[in-house]
């Protein structure tokens, strides 16, 4: 069996800094290393800070890395996407013309005889409440339609920007004490009869282990260029540590 690789929260930028340079070619490099070597890959979500289609419209900043994307999905590697709370109304773009398999809120599959359980990760965390109601509005279908009809793509993008932005000045998490409630809620899967629960939206790379069964946060590519690898028989966490050259595994 060839390997499965995890990654989550990218957030790739609507903006071309010389940090979103650097992040998107480490991005590229990763895929292009992992193409004719991986089985499947998954994205726990927040592959972009913001995504969302319009009826005739979709983003213009990520055009290498979906085509890069779609190469590896051509060369035999399925791609899955779990969307996170910043991948908005992931649509028939992404699913039909890139060739993803975007999933809702979790993905459950076995391989290996592991039983695996992923998901993103946001509103597990019982502080989170506020967010899990407003992410009943947001995802819902009458937002997105009033979202793609009266707002203008243009518009709607300087609006997601500022969002982004803002959550990230105001919004304050102790994230030691949410990844204990993300491992509890692991510990409750393992009991459920999954071996491997895999989550991100934490932003922190985490492995812990229960009588050979793992949590594992897959962290981010802002700071730490993190994702996690199964081999058939070891689930792992690693980083991808070179913009432009093959890192040794």
């Amino acid at each position: 069996m060839t390997e499965l690789y995890f990654i989550s929260d990218v957030h790739l930028a609507a903006r071309l800094s010389e940090a979103e340079k650097k992040k998107q070619r480490r991005l590229l490099s990763f895929l292009e290393h992992i193409e004719g070597r991986a089985h499947t890959l998954y994205i726990l979500g927040d592959l972009f800070d913001f995504w969302f289609e319009w009826y005739h419209v979709i983003p213009r900043y990520w055009f290498p890395v979906i085509h890069r994307l779609r190469r590896l999905i051509e060369s035999g590697t399925p791609v899955f996407l779990i969307p996170g709370n910043h991948d908005f109304a992931a649509g028939s773009y992404l699913k039909n013309e890139v060739g993803i398999s975007c999933v809702e809120e979790s993905y459950r599959f076995t391989a290996g005889e592991k039983r695996f359980f992923l998901a993103h990760g946001d509103g597990l965390a019982r502080s989170d409440r506020g967010y899990r109601i407003l992410k009943r509005i947001v995802r819902s279908s009458l937002a997105g339609f009033l979202f793609r009809t009266f707002i203008p793509a243009d518009l709607g993008m300087q609006l997601a920007k500022w969002i982004s932005r803002s959550s990230r000045e105001f919004r304050q998490i102790d994230r030691s004490a949410w990844n204990e409630e993300y491992f509890a809620f692991a510990r409750e899967k393992f009991a459920e009869g999954y071996d491997h629960v895999l989550l991100g939206h934490l932003h922190l790379p985490v492995e812990r282990e229960v009588n050979g069964k793992k949590y594992i946060n897959c962290g981010d590519w802002l700071s730490h260029f993190s994702y996690a690898r199964f081999d058939g028989r070891v689930l792992g966490l690693h980083s991808w540590s070179r913009d432009n050259e093959t890192p040794p595994d």
